[in-house]
């Protein structure tokens, strides 16, 4: 969302496309799920642990 809201400049954050609304909501999930680096963070331990000798 965030790349086709560049590539359509001024349009991309007006009401003309449905992007600011797509925008919102994906901005209000991302803060109510939890900050990216606490994803990358449980993945990567994750995979560390399954290449990890048992």
């Amino acid at each position: 969302i965030d790349q086709a809201i560049q590539m359509h400049g001024a349009t991309g954050v007006s009401q003309w496309t449905p992007l600011a609304d797509m925008y919102t909501s994906q901005r209000t999930l991302r803060l109510a799920d939890g900050p990216d680096e606490v994803h990358h963070m449980v993945v990567g331990r994750a995979e560390i642990a399954w290449y990890q000798p048992r």
